[in-house]
């Protein structure tokens, strides 16, 4: 076969591939569309051969064509040496770029592309009611709002902005509907009278009718107030590159701008946000949510108090406990009475105050059995001051001056007698004396202990006990109080001693208007959240409702928007024509 000497020129474009076209922007820029894929670009496309394969890049090294495996094609016609040489030689232009020769390929034939056009801010308008919010519309017909005190600025227009913004449209409808000129943003909206002329507009609208594109072919990008002040989204070579979104196509044919379509699918995304989380907007700030409801009937402050000192009471809380150790048990938490009191320095304020008031309890209780029964303090203090390093005549030479030790109910025999079995009991192994404080627990009434006692008010009995200071506090304590949880509660008659004392009768009938009071509240609790909950419900469903209707309405074309304007405003006429009369 003979192969072509033809060498193609460098100036010779080559021609553009099939369903491209050539078209010139209002900036007297180049730029190539393909009406079939809806693409358009600024770089000019390659020719496509439906004869031979994508070649693969040319290796830098490789200086010479003819060393390249090159399909068999005719290269006399020059039109398809021409495409030939741009399709084969595109890869070494890049690749010169790259490597920062700045001439482009081999030979330097390529001219550097062209600076792109960036989309820039044209014209303003304050949202009303929103200050200081402002609407932007930028060059291509985008917009997007703009806050000057945060200095932010988004494409995707707040929810809180939207029902301004849609009375700006339904607005700018009615006035083009009309056949009145829309307003013109003060200052800047000066630039847009200047790209209207007849030529641009003419321009524009063939590039629209040939380009079918709207705003939401661009991708959605946060704009800054760099790129309002300088030519941000350029890249390195400070080209903006033209890209589309692929997501959605453009379907509405016209200008880039907010139409009626807009307006429907802004109510709809807005209608769908509704949804669920209009209901905990309304219950949360509304002021007719259950949080407010949750109050129910008002109690006293000391109604409040003392139902939160009947809860610490009725879980045995230890006062000598800290307060932290309360909140991270969280057993009461799940009790009504933890929320009578609003706030939790409230309830750390009864706490303290009922934790001072049950020690000072307790410390009187334990004195009147200590007068009682001698035998408890004087164990107290055999726990504290015994040692085995001490016998017995040390021992008492050197706290003769104690108080137990001058007590006269007991004998000193007897102070002796306990003080070495004591001496002797320390020396047993712990397993042993934990044995020995059972069967002294299991010896005591269910009257006297119970699951109601505390670990720091134990009966009589066992505080006198020898077995019982035996062990160490740290162990003993502890043991106590899981031998405790398994037990039942007191028996019926098992109640105080007091039981028929004026000031217990008299604190347990308040206790029990101060209950019937909680009662009465969470049950009027309980139907105002039935109540709240069936006017949520219908209020939500009539939310929907109207929004369908909305939609339904909002989705028309523009012919019947209009239509319907006229309608309405030919309605209007004789009553305001009445009005002006009258």
């Amino acid at each position: 076969m003979v192969k072509s000497t033809y060498q193609p020129s460098h100036g010779v474009v080559p021609p553009l591939p099939p369903g491209w076209t050539e078209h010139k922007a209002p900036t007297g820029h180049t730029y190539y569309y393909n009406a079939e894929t809806k693409e358009s670009t600024y770089k000019r496309p390659g020719a496509v051969l439906a004869t031979a394969p994508a070649p693969a890049p040319m290796d830098p090294m490789n200086s010479y064509v003819q060393h390249q495996t090159v399909p068999q094609i005719n290269l006399s016609d020059p039109a398809v040496a021409n495409a030939f040489m741009a399709q084969y030689g595109q890869p070494q232009h890049q690749q010169g770029q790259r490597g920062g020769h700045g001439a482009g390929g081999r030979g330097g034939f390529q001219p550097r592309p062209r600076p792109q056009p960036v989309d820039k801010p044209r014209s303003k308008v304050a949202i009303p009611g929103c200050e200081p919010w402002i609407l932007v519309y930028t060059k291509y017909g985008r917009r997007f709002a703009y806050n000057p005190v945060k200095n932010a600025s988004y494409w995707r227009i707040p929810e809180k902005l939207m029902p301004a913004i849609l009375e700006l449209d339904k607005a700018r409808i009615r006035q083009k509907a009309e056949g009145k000129a829309a307003e013109q943003p003060p200052k800047e909206g000066t630039q847009d009278a200047k790209s209207s002329t007849p030529a641009a507009t003419a321009q524009q609208s063939e590039r629209e009718a040939t380009h079918d594109y709207d705003s939401s072919e661009y991708e959605e990008v946060e704009v800054t107030d760099d790129e309002e002040g300088e030519d941000a989204g350029q890249d390195q070579d400070g080209n903006a590159p033209k890209r589309q979104r692929t997501e959605e196509p453009a379907v509405d044919d016209g200008p880039a701008e907010f139409t009626e379509a807009d307006i429907a699918a802004q109510l709809a995304a807005m209608g769908a946000e509704y949804g669920d989380g209009y209901g905990d907007v309304e219950m949360g700030e509304g002021g007719e949510g259950w949080e407010e409801g949750d109050e129910g009937l008002p109690l006293s402050d000391e109604d409040a108090r003392e139902l939160f000192k009947d809860l610490l009471n009725d879980f045995n809380i230890n006062p000598y406990s800290p307060w932290e150790k309360l909140i991270e048990e969280g057993k009461v938490f799940d009790d009504a009475r933890y929320t009578v009191l609003p706030t939790t320095k409230a309830r750390r304020e009864v706490w303290e105050e009922w934790s001072r008031a049950k020690i000072q309890e307790l410390k009187e209780r334990r004195a009147k059995e200590e007068k009682k029964d001698p035998r408890i303090p004087y164990m107290m203090f055999l726990q504290e001051k015994a040692t085995p390093k001490l016998y017995w005549q040390e021992f008492r030479r050197k706290y003769r001056k104690e108080e137990p030790m001058k007590d006269t109910r007991l004998s000193d025999k007897d102070r002796e007698k306990w003080y070495r079995e004591h001496i002797n009991r320390l020396k047993l192994p712990q397993a042993t004396l934990k044995a020995d404080l059972k069967k002294l627990l299991e010896g005591v009434p269910l009257s006297a202990l119970n699951s109601q006692t505390l670990v720091s008010n134990l009966p009589p009995q066992v505080l006198s006990d020898i077995r019982y200071i035996s062990l160490d506090p740290k162990i003993r304590d502890p043991f106590i109080e899981a031998y405790i949880k398994g037990l039942g509660p007191p028996p019926d008659g098992g109640e105080v001693a007091d039981e028929d004392d004026e000031v217990t009768k008299k604190s347990r009938e308040e206790r029990r208007k101060r209950e019937k009071a909680l009662q009465d509240r969470e049950r009027a609790v309980a139907e105002d959240k039935k109540r709240q909950e069936k006017k949520l419900q219908y209020e939500r469903a009539r939310l929907r409702c109207e929004e369908q209707e909305l939609e339904r309405a909002m989705q028309v074309s523009k012919k019947g928007l209009q239509s319907q304007l006229a309608v309405d405003r030919q309605a209007g006429t004789p009553a305001d024509k009445d009005e002006g009369g009258s």
